[in-house]
């Protein structure tokens, strides 16, 4: 009870403040290859904010009684994945709240996003997985194309990406170093969509997807950190506020509490350049107040909740590390059996080796007394 007690409440607040979380096994940006297994069933929240407090530098006439102006990007989502199969789960996040500052104060709600992902395919002895992603996005938010952040059409977009993670220690792969690489292409598809006040596009834009992501665990803590970013290979119209292509880094920790409850602190840092290539767009806020294009920084931070299945109570460090313990010996018990049928195969092998040797001496000995007897 206590449990569920605290899953709602949770809820409650995370959807108010959150961006959109990858759902599944990942980071803040970067999806591992792994999947859930059969019937795990998870919430992802996290809060994603910037802020910025600017002067007035436009060379139009200056508001009256104008000081300073507080801008931000705020947005609120919960995601839920549910694993299907042991190498098959599925995302579904809608997008609760949205605020970027824009004329209509906020999408309430906003976008709806999926993700079906196969994954958990493992080779080179388990060091390595792979795994392919398909997302969609469902423009039903009132308002798109917004300044600041990344560029959404309002169109249904979709696109397909990979996965490749890499694990030090097979065994136990979340207790040891391990590093994820994705790759993808995304469609905003938005051609002859209102993309600005009356304002059509004239083609589909579309982008390829990066990023790396380096997880150092420990009991309690996992340290990592993030690049991702996207360039463009068809750039949307001019008249879309975020049409140049982006990079960030993202240094970041995990806490774990309980089994079933981790939390995500970190910031996302823009290392790419802050060109504004927009035009066409009449009274343009980030010409009159010294904006970016991009967020300069965003905080992040995030709550990752199982649902199912139900987690006893939580042991202690000492049981863990029994278990784990356990856990292991019957592995490389089983090593040492399968070692042991392997000698007993060769032991056959040699055998049978040195009874066809004998039977081919025989044969020889036989040959000479036949010669012998024949003079």
């Amino acid at each position: 009870m206590k449990k569920l007690n605290l899953v709602i409440l949770v809820l409650l607040y995370s959807t108010v403040f959150s961006q959109t979380p990858n759902g599944s096994r990942s980071l803040i940006h970067t999806q591992t290859a792994r999947t859930f297994d059969k019937g795990r069933l998870e919430v992802h929240t996290n809060m994603n904010f910037f802020t910025r407090v600017t002067e007035f530098v436009g060379t139009g006439t200056k508001p009256t009684d104008f000081s300073a102006v507080n801008y931000w990007m705020v947005a609120g989502n919960a995601a839920l994945t549910y694993g299907i199969t042991d190498n098959f789960d599925f995302t579904i996040a809608p997008r609760i709240y949205q605020d970027t500052h824009s004329g209509n104060e906020y999408n309430l709600p906003g976008d709806i996003f999926v993700t079906l992902k196969a994954g958990s395919f493992a080779f080179a002895k388990r060091k390595f997985y792979g795994a392919v992603l398909t997302n969609f996005r469902i423009g039903s938010g009132e308002v798109h194309n917004y300044p600041f952040a990344e560029y959404c059409s309002g169109a249904f977009e979709y696109g397909f990406g990979g996965a490749l993670s890499f694990y030090a220690d097979p065994y136990l792969p979340d207790r040891a170093f391990n590093a994820h690489l994705n790759a993808g292409w995304w469609n905003h598809n938005e051609a002859g969509k209102e993309v600005y006040e009356g304002r059509t596009a004239t083609k589909n834009s579309s982008e390829l997807q990066f990023g790396l992501g380096l997880v150092y665990p420990t009991a309690m803590f996992d340290f990592r950190l993030e690049v991702n970013g996207i360039n463009y290979t068809n750039q949307p119209d001019t008249m879309v506020y975020s049409r140049e292509n982006w990079m960030y880094v993202t240094p970041s920790i995990r806490y774990k509490p309980l089994p079933w409850l981790s939390l995500d602190l970190g910031v996302d840092i823009r290392i790419s350049s802050d060109t504004d290539e927009t035009s066409g767009v009449p009274n343009k806020s980030s010409e009159d107040f010294n904006l970016p294009n991009y967020c300069p920084w965003k905080v992040q931070m995030g709550l990752n909740l199982t649902i199912l299945p139900f987690t006893p109570t939580r042991k202690s460090a000492a049981e863990v590390e029994k278990d784990e313990f356990h856990k292991r010996v019957e592995f490389f018990q089983q090593i040492v059996e399968e070692r042991e049928r392997s000698e007993d195969v060769q032991e056959e092998l040699d055998r049978l080796k040195d009874e066809r040797e004998s039977a081919e001496r025989e044969l020889e000995e036989l040959k000479q007394i036949l010669q012998e007897e024949g003079n």
